[in-house]
């Protein structure tokens, strides 16, 4: 059970010793599961229909394994994935982690300074793509990548020598190969996994063979069901997905394809879906679907909602479409310290839920005090027994990343309310300043949210003349055909809140946002667009 040491001011999540042994490399682990029901399918391509069994899966793991090895790759490497999820991309990935190679996924979408970015940071000397993007990534590591670096192409290479085929060729050995010991594993890095980039540019978070291994407590069974998530791995719950697939007995279901409302529906006519994780920005269009309500969706048993505010209005329309057999459940986690809490017990209106299973949380004071139940301030977190890592070769955020007590300092600003529950008010950098009044965007949000035109809106502030207050400004995307007015906008948010949260920046409507591939609005790029006029 959720606990709360009022001596410490410390809310610690259940403590449930991992079924697996942290000390042991995630490719041991892997390998031997998949050893386990042969013949059950481990994966189902959406797009041709292939599935995949668990001794296929193991098979693939262990050729890649074994190539790479000869071609000289091992412990201290790291190889850059800037592709979707394509058939052969989980055996690859496995197979990496089981000769020690870590990887950073990025985006497929990335332009080449995005690209390049990361990859001056991690020096991959092998790099993994999609054909569509070949010539980008290769232009990206050609100008940051100092060493000799190999580039494979997942499917439909224009070469023979690119394709990724010849890495899952037989080698006639593969029933002779066993996964060796590689190290510590709480210090050997199993992925570098970019943090959000919604504020800034992103940083590469090392997660370990530990830290991987000990998220899966088993607390929620999927065994029996098929488990979809949009998300490619450049984002942690895609690498969770595919993770859970093996460590949980699971099914994954893939596509290559982006998301869209067309694409789920076509998705949960042909398969039985029981898991499905998306944005909260996927649920509202899905629900808004005219199909929604003639489609059966019965066989969702879980529907997890994340990645950014999950507004009431949300979870009960995902709740009503899937009663009596299933629920929506809230999550919340960071790129560096993975799920911190969920309302799997209990829903309860605008809380993200209790602490998770082995993860201790504090909310703090501006000066580093911890603060009590009801007394907001920033979230910081630890995961007992497992140390945080820190941002590949950067040293300097890294430090920074963690208090005097060695508590990670999310950045995100709530509070626990008297049941142990968890809200979350504000990202600490987002919160605005108007004449000393601070404002939280997501508060005015969520008033603007229950206007029932809204579809989409960000909040955030421009600057006043003298450039000494944030003017509280709010860009909306309508529903098509709906007739809203800005002047209807701002005289609901004032009749809703104190003055200083008022619309003085002004109102606009945008027909798209610019939005990270899991779904989020990136804000920086949306204030950007209103302080250089491209949003009018």
């Amino acid at each position: 059970m959720a606990s709360f040491d009022r001596d410490r001011l410390v809310w610690s999540g259940p403590r449930q010793p991992c079924v697996f042994n942290p000390a042991c490399n995630f490719g041991q682990i892997v390998l031997n599961l998949l050893e386990r029901s042969k013949e059950k399918v481990i994966q189902i391509d959406g797009d041709t229909g292939r599935t995949m069994t668990r001794a296929e899966m193991r098979i693939r793991v262990v050729r890649v394994a074994q190539r790479l090895q000869k071609l000289g790759y091992g412990v201290g490497d790291i190889a850059s994935v800037v592709a979707v999820n394509s058939e052969n991309l989980a055996p690859l990935v496995l197979g990496l982690q089981v000769i020690g190679v870590g990887f950073n996924a990025l985006a497929p979408t990335f332009d080449e300074d995005e690209m390049a970015h990361m990859m001056r940071q991690t020096q991959s000397k092998l790099l993994f793509c999609d054909a569509d993007n070949y010539d980008t990534v290769k232009a990206a590591a050609s100008k940051t990548i100092s060493e000799q670096f190999r580039v494979f192409v997942m499917e439909n290479a224009r070469d023979e020598t690119l394709s990724v085929e010849q890495l899952f060729k037989p080698t006639g050995t593969e029933h002779l190969f066993y996964p060796r010991y590689l190290g510590d594993s709480y210090q050997l890095i199993a992925n570098i996994t970019c943090s959000s980039g919604t504020t800034g540019l992103p940083k590469g978070v090392c997660f370990s063979h530990a830290q991987t291994i000990s998220g899966f407590c088993k607390v929620a069974n999927f065994e029996d069901g098929i488990c979809l998530n949009f998300s490619t791995l450049y984002w942690g719950t895609g690498v969770y997905v595919l993770n859970m697939a093996v460590m949980n007995d699971s099914t994954r279901l893939i596509t290559r394809r982006p998301f869209s409302v067309d694409l789920f529906f076509e998705l949960i006519e042909k398969y039985k879906i029981r898991f499905l994780y998306t944005p909260a920005s996927y649920a509202t269009a899905i629900i808004g679907d005219p199909r929604a309500a003639g489609t059966d969706l019965s066989s969702i048993k879980v529907w997890a909602l994340g990645a950014s505010n999950v507004s009431e209005t949300i979870r009960d329309a995902v709740d009503a479409a899937l009663k009596p057999t299933g629920r929506s459940y809230n999550f919340y986690g960071t790129s560096e310290c993975g799920f911190l809490a969920a309302d799997f017990l209990k829903r309860k209106p605008n809380a993200v839920g209790k602490v998770g299973t082995n993860m201790q949380v504090r909310i703090i004071s501006d000066s580093g005090e911890p603060l009590g139940v009801g007394e907001q301030g920033e979230v910081v977190v630890k995961s007992v027994g497992i140390p945080f890592l820190g941002y590949y070769k950067n040293e300097e955020a890294s430090r920074e990343a963690l208090d005097k007590d060695g508590w990670f300092l999310t950045g995100d600003v709530g509070f626990f309310d008297d049941e142990g529950y968890l809200h979350l008010v504000e990202r600490k950098k987002d919160i605005l300043k108007y004449h000393g009044n601070q404002v939280s965007p997501s508060e005015v949000e969520a008033v603007i949210q229950q206007i029932h035109e809204v579809l989409q809106v960000c909040v955030t502030g421009v600057p006043n003349e003298d450039k000494t207050s944030d003017l509280v400004t709010a860009v909306i995307r309508k529903y098509p055909l709906a007739e809203l007015t800005a002047e209807t906008v701002a005289d609901f948010v004032a009749s809703k809140l104190s003055d200083a949260k008022h619309l003085r920046g002004g109102v606009y409507f945008v027909s798209e946002f610019p939005m990270t591939t899991n779904g989020k609005i990136i804000r920086r790029k949306v204030r950007q667009m209103l302080l250089d006029g491209s949003i009018k």
